[in-house]
């Protein structure tokens, strides 16, 4: 299963081809979903990453990456949401192509399943109640 992750770069790492090192070094599969990256800046770049040949290889690069000074968070920690704000009205599901909100047919309780988000920011901007935040390194 691919995982998401931001990845964040400093200007120091930047010009690296690490997505290329992921691929050759780590045997990780790589799909970019969104990318915010200037040569010489900062930058982040939101991706999938999955790994089929051996179990730790995720976990190997993970580490790599930490070690050349690019940051790697899950994106299901860079989207927040205060349930206790919500009023379940259900004006971000509509907005949501990833299926990451949906209300509870029976209950219709507003469901959050923060593995599904790619970081689009569609909730943010469609909550009239200001329940969600995202934190795509900007």
């Amino acid at each position: 299963m691919a995982e998401k992750y931001v990845l964040g770069y400093s200007s120091g790492t930047v010009s690296e081809p690490v997505l290329w090192k992921l691929i050759k070094d780590f045997n990780i599969q790589v799909n970019i979903l969104k990318a915010s990256i200037s040569p010489g800046l900062e930058g982040s770049l939101l991706v999938e990453l999955h790994a089929e040949q051996e179990p730790g290889d995720l976990e190997k690069a993970l580490a790599w990456l930490d070690s050349i000074g690019v940051s790697c968070v899950s994106v299901a920690k860079r989207l927040s949401w205060n349930e206790e704000k919500c009023a379940d009205c259900g004006a971000c599901t509509g907005i949501c192509f990833s299926s990451v909100l949906t209300l509870d047919r029976e209950t219709w309780k507003l469901q959050v399943d923060k593995d599904k988000c790619v970081a689009c920011g569609n909730c943010v901007k469609a909550c009239p109640f200001g329940c969600f935040t995202l934190d795509f390194g900007e």
